[in-house]
């Protein structure tokens, strides 16, 4: 018997048999009897295994399909007829009981599209090798929805909101009078209605009864769904598994969820993805109960798996405007053993050096947390060399959205130009807001990000001189058809001060560059003040640039750039700088490689840079 393993019409069995050939042995008769005999015997046998491969033998066929372009791809990625032809061990029985079966293996997929009343015929024809299955379909007219009946029920009839959220259920179940209908079309509906009342208040929602009558000769479907929400519920403690190194207050403080609180699913993701963005977890699942029982307090159920506390991190890179950059650091997320995160870092690059070093503490309840960080630098850009170094503390609150951050930094410089040396010192109050609407952080497409920063320092306070600073930028991303993305950014800041003498250059202004205005070297637009190009008390820079993507990561780009510091508004002439390049989105940010041309300079330049950049 031969059986198939591999499902698809039943194999015919074949039961073969020997005739019994009786050999008899005789010395003293003539020899020739005996080898006459064995011969006809190997001949029968012969014979008969000449038949059996020939009944058994593979039956090799095509398949055409005649049919409307997206049920013909239906019925070719589902009909066992169409799988089946690609195999080489068919037979002729399977062959034939295939073509049989076919014709209501189609009806059955056409009735998930809606056609109920089809006519379908298949035919084999041709000889030995060129054997061809015509299967022909006429799908006829589809079903389509004559009536739908949408009903809630269960303990949202005594919510103050019911009808809205009925109404929300209702625009997702989405199936409307007239369109057609198909049976994955159906399922989708009934769930998408119940995942409506689930996210909010209502998680042990579900389907308690669903019809769909369908009639074929009026090709009419009418649909009845109730669905039944269950009790409301209300979020109770949290439940932690998978801590080890950290107490649950790390996990709770990063909770946007508070005991008593309405259930909503975009609370249990907004929680989830502040811990994966806390530095603390290398993952984390946060999901809420749906046991009916607790719904007077579901738990808060989150499983995390800690990051490795101690990390170091060496790197290389280059860019146009710096050269080759080199870097190392080291971070240690548990700092004796009290989640207190320590941070340094050594960079190098053509033009300049940086070392820093800082400790934060665990973010509090309220959201805030605070930290200190001290950094050395040494710069030599556009004949100014900078030496300087800093203490910052701060308090910076920060969510999915928004930044807000309070900051005292002390800090100290020595300047070098060609015709003279300076020193400067200040300490520098500011407070920072940061606004986010990205689409995505490393590589956006559409939203904004917007930023305004004001600080000042007094003369009776460490500084060398009383002033004031303000700096705004924002940056629009604005989709354009199906493969286009409009970027629109711009720039400005100022000093409130009579002169930008003993004010240190951390606070002055100057521009140009890959990120800024391309077409310039970098930090080139500013003061000239001795041969050399210092900060100066004022700046602005504007840029418009488009970008046609060519597939999902690649794309070509065109830009305009304009922008310039200066120490009197009315010295202010924008340097221009166009031209294009070439985007990708990779999986470490944007790529950007651009060439442009500076009108002032009448130079062309090419720029390199990765990351989408917001400073």
């Amino acid at each position: 018997m031969l059986r198939s393993t591999h499902g698809g019409p039943k194999p015919t069995t074949c039961m073969i048999f020997f005739p019994t050939v009786r050999l008899r042995f005789c010395a003293c008769r003539d020899f020739r009897v005996w080898r006459m005999n064995t011969a006809r015997a190997l001949v029968v046998l012969l014979l008969l295994a000449v038949a059996t491969i020939d009944s058994a033998q593979a039956a090799t066929f095509r398949v055409e399909i005649a049919a409307p372009g997206a049920l013909a791809e239906l019925l070719r990625s589902n009909l066992d007829l169409a799988r089946w032809s690609e195999r080489e061990d068919v037979t002729e029985d399977q062959l034939r009981q295939l073509v049989s079966t076919a014709p209501q293996q189609v009806r059955s997929l056409l009735a998930t599209e809606g056609y109920f009343s089809p006519r379908v015929s298949a035919e084999l024809t041709g000889d030995a090798d060129k054997r061809v299955v015509h299967v022909e379909v006429e799908p006829g007219e589809p079903v389509r929805i004559a009536s739908v009946e949408f009903r809630v029920r269960g303990e949202i009839e005594s919510d103050p909101e019911r009808d809205a959220r009925i109404v929300r259920a209702r625009e997702a179940f989405g199936l409307k009078d007239g369109a057609r209908f198909r049976q994955d079309d159906w399922a989708a509906a009934k769930q998408n209605a119940v995942r409506s009342l689930q996210r909010k208040r209502y998680a042990a929602a579900r389907v308690a009864e669903s019809r769909a009558d369908i009639d074929p000769a009026a090709r009419e479907a009418r649909l009845r769904i109730e669905l039944d929400s269950g009790p409301p519920f209300v979020f109770g403690e949290i439940e932690a598994t998978g801590l080890e190194r950290y107490p649950l207050r790390i996990v709770r403080n990063y909770s946007p969820i508070l005991p008593g609180h309405p259930y909503d699913e975009e609370q249990l993701l907004r929680f989830q993805s502040r811990l994966l963005g806390s530095g603390y977890f290398a993952s984390a699942v946060v999901t809420g109960g749906r046991d009916p029982a607790q719904a007077s307090a579901t738990p808060v159920l989150v499983n995390v798996v800690e990051s490795q506390a101690r990390r170091v991190e060496l790197g290389a890179g280059y860019s146009t405007d710096r050269g080759p950059r080199y870097q190392a650091g080291y971070t240690d997320r548990n700092t004796f053993d009290r989640a207190w995160r320590f941070h340094s870092q050594a960079k190098v690059d053509r033009l300049s050096e940086q070392v820093l070093g800082g400790l934060t503490f665990p973010r509090r309840q309220s959201g805030w947390f605070y930290g200190f960080e001290g950094q050395f630098n040494h710069q030599d850009i556009q004949g100014e060399e900078l030496t300087d170094w800093n203490v910052t503390g701060a308090r910076t609150y920060l969510d999915e959205r928004r930044e807000y951050q309070t900051a005292l930094q002390i800090l100290q410089e020595e300047q070098s130009l060609p015709a003279e040396d300076d020193d400067r010192k200040a300490l520098f109050l500011s407070q920072a807001w940061t606004w986010i609407g990205l689409d995505d952080q490393l590589s956006p497409r559409d939203g904004y990000m917007a930023r305004l920063h004001v600080g000042g320092a007094s003369r009776r306070a460490y500084s060398d001189r009383s002033f004031g600073r303000i700096r705004a930028k924002a940056t629009y991303f604005q989709p354009v058809g199906g493969f286009g993305t409009l970027i629109l950014r711009a720039e400005a800041g100022g000093v409130i001060a009579e002169t930008r003498d003993d004010i240190p250059s951390a606070y002055l202004f100057r521009t140009g560059g890959d990120t800024t205005v391309r077409g310039y070297a970098l930090e080139s637009l500013g003061v000239d003040e001795g041969g050399a190009i210092v900060g100066g008390r004022y700046m602005a820079v504007y840029s418009v640039e488009y970008v046609q993507w060519l597939t999902a990561n690649w794309g070509l780009a065109a830009f305009y750039d304009a922008g310039d510091a200066v120490d009197k508004w009315s010295d202010y002439r924008a340097a221009v700088g166009y031209g294009g390049g070439l985007r990708w989105r990779s999986p470490v940010g944007a790529l950007s490689f651009d060439i442009a041309h500076g009108e002032e300079t009448n130079e062309m330049r090419l720029h390199f840079s990765v990351g989408f950049a917001f400073r």
